[in-house]
């Protein structure tokens, strides 16, 4: 395991501790457990780069022990105090698993994790990749066909979720399934992850080798899908220069990474847009004439390609090899 692996999972894993920090700050009858969260992830934000980016694997964990400020280690036996309390509070034993991954008590994150999996019955993705994280750090970053199960678990449960994604690139690549590594990692670029994210994994995707494969049909080669894009008048205004806009080709219904994306900026508003096989995820899940699909343009205020609040977008049904140029007209906001 390099170091690229901890670092990226440092950044994700910040970003989920503070997800299951919210719901218990919010419950009155948990907020001693939400505001210990909340310091804990502070403390771990603070910690976990120069620590995890700096790992020695071949060195005992027990040379690696964090000694916990006192403040940080009372919220942590507050948190233990409160479980044993209230052992059937799922959020709770989230946050203390990540509790024990960012103090490096590797043994008691994986036990954590693991109460916090049964509980939720194989359905909650964080625990589920969380127990994957605990034991793969647990095994000096091997990736144990165990973890490898676990990430494509998450996968299969939200297979739009970064961390699932990131986390089963990961295992791909350990077990030389470059294809799956890339298509992955690609997924997760998809979503405008941070930049040290981004370059991580340009250089991870460069580290798989030329992609290969069997070469697409020639129908494949050719299909195109081409929209005009325009905005209506009344949200043209409200437009900021900064937000990237996005232009993807989805299988109407269908789950998963889209067939084919382009990240633009709004000054491709009002010019003609190609989406092709070049622009296709993964050469698997590539454009091929005959296919009906949904053609959406989405303009992120939130930087991301997925749907957010008051995003701009438009949408219409599109079917390859048969029509030419359409027009795109961004006309909805996202409620």
């Amino acid at each position: 395991m390099t170091p690229s692996f901890i670092v990226i999972a440092a950044l994700m894993s910040i970003g989920a501790a503070a997800a299951v920090a919210w719901p218990l700050i919010r419950d009155p009858g948990a907020r001693l457990a939400g505001i210990g969260a909340a310091v804990l992830v502070v403390a771990a934000a603070a910690g976990l780069y120069p620590l995890w980016s700096n790992w020695d694997w071949h060195v005992e964990p027990a040379r690696h022990a964090q000694v916990a400020s006192p403040e940080v280690a009372a919220m942590v036996s507050k948190l233990e105090t409160h479980l044993r309390d209230q052992p059937d509070d799922l959020q709770g034993w989230l946050m203390l698993g990540r509790s024990y991954l960012a103090l490096e008590r590797l043994d008691e994150g994986v036990v954590a994790y693991d109460h916090a999996e049964q509980l939720g019955a194989g359905k909650n993705l964080e625990a589920i990749l969380g127990l994957g994280e605990a034991l793969n750090l647990r095994a000096g970053g091997d990736i144990t066909p165990q973890v490898a199960k676990l990430f494509e678990q998450g996968v299969a449960l939200a297979p739009d979720d970064m961390r699932a994604l990131l986390y089963s690139g990961f295992a791909a690549a350990a077990r030389g399934d470059a294809a799956l590594a890339r298509s992955r990692w690609l997924a997760v670029k998809a979503q405008n992850p941070p930049a040290p994210v981004i370059e991580m994994l340009d250089q991870r995707i460069a580290e798989l080798g030329p992609q290969s494969g069997p070469a697409a049909p020639p129908s494949a080669a050719t299909a195109t899908v081409m929209v005009r894009l325009s905005i209506a008048p009344a949200l043209k205004s409200r437009l900021r220069a900064d937000a990237p806009l996005f232009v993807f080709a989805r299988i109407p219904g269908g789950g998963g990474p889209p067939l084919a994306v382009k990240r633009l900026t709004i000054a491709a508003i009002g010019t003609e847009i190609q989406l092709s096989s070049a622009d296709s995820m993964t050469p698997e899940r590539a454009l091929s004439k005959g296919q009906d699909l949904t053609i959406t343009a989405r303009i992120s205020f939130g930087g991301g390609p997925l749907p957010a609040s008051g995003d701009f977008y438009g949408e219409l049904a599109y079917s390859v090899g048969h029509d030419g140029v359409r027009d795109l007209i961004i006309d909805k906001i996202t409620p």
